[in-house]
């Protein structure tokens, strides 16, 4: 499935002032099967409204998003979320459902109005419980994990309807090193085994160097630029956008390689 957004811009009616849109510059991207964005930005710079709007549960105030160059506003709900997983930032759950529940309901969009579901579906989430590694906190409680593998469990319900396309805001929020690592992992392997296209909003440089195969940057008052990892994500820009000075490391070992930043502001002087 290729995604695709067109002149797509967006303000709150309640902040409007002198038709101030809350990107500088229109968003402008398409995205292949298979291929990886990340959305990075400071806090404030709108990335997870971007994520809404493309998705539809915000609507554009101009622009659009296309489906395989079709409008979204003219795919019919149903067949939209059996195409596209979306992800939200993981917050506690109200209600008891337990981990198991959480997930099949991510097959919703394949079940008929008051039906239960089937066998087939527990098998997909237990599949899907399986591929994110947490099938031991099945019968858990939401209320009862941590924020953490709760955002696991986010991810699984997202896979178990088996997406074209991946949407992820923050997935790797409120987890340890270890679980941050599953996650990237995962969603690297499903964008290359499966051809699911991911756009992941992500607070981390070292992440999108890892994932990314094209960046969108943003920032309140800054503009958006878009482009491969190596256009966007220059030591320059990155202090122009984060207003902090990040120094790129590249780290070569036989054929194993890892290219990051770190801020400059976090190093020591040199002791003799």
């Amino acid at each position: 499935m290729i995604i695709e957004v067109k002149n797509g811009n967006f303000y709150y009616e309640k902040h409007r002032k002198k038709s101030q849109n809350l990107y500088v510059n229109n968003i402008n991207f398409t995205l292949e099967p298979g291929q990886i964005m990340a959305i990075l930005g400071p806090n404030g710079a709108g990335k997870t409204t971007m994520l809404k709007c493309i998705t539809g549960l915000l609507e554009w105030k101009q622009g659009e998003t296309y489906i395989d160059d079709k409008p979204l506003s003219a795919v019919k709900r149903k067949e939209l979320w059996q195409r596209i997983g979306y992800v939200p930032q993981a917050h506690k759950m109200v209600f008891g459902f337990t981990i198991e529940e959480l997930v099949v309901m991510g097959r919703a969009p394949f079940i008929s109005t008051l039906a239960q579901p089937s066998k087939k579906d527990l098998e997909a989430a237990h599949l899907a419980l399986d591929t994110i590694g947490i099938a031991h906190l099945a019968k858990k409680s939401c209320n009862e994990v941590s924020g953490g593998e709760l955002q696991l469990a986010l991810i699984a319900r997202t896979l178990v309807a088996d997406p074209e396309i991946l949407i992820l805001d923050e997935p790797e929020s409120h987890l340890d090193i270890q679980k941050q690592i599953i996650i990237l992992q995962t969603i690297k392997q499903l964008a290359g085994e499966r051809d699911i296209s991911c756009i992941i909003n992500t607070h981390y440089p070292n992440h999108a160097f890892y994932l990314a195969d094209r960046v969108l940057m943003t920032a309140k008052n800054k503009g958006v630029v878009y482009g491969t990892v190596r256009e966007i994500m220059t030591e320059e820009r990155m202090q122009a956008f984060f207003g902090i000075e990040l120094k790129k490391i590249l780290y070569e070992e036989e054929n194993y390689i890892v290219e990051t930043m770190v801020p400059r502001a976090l190093g020591a002087e040199k002791r003799e």
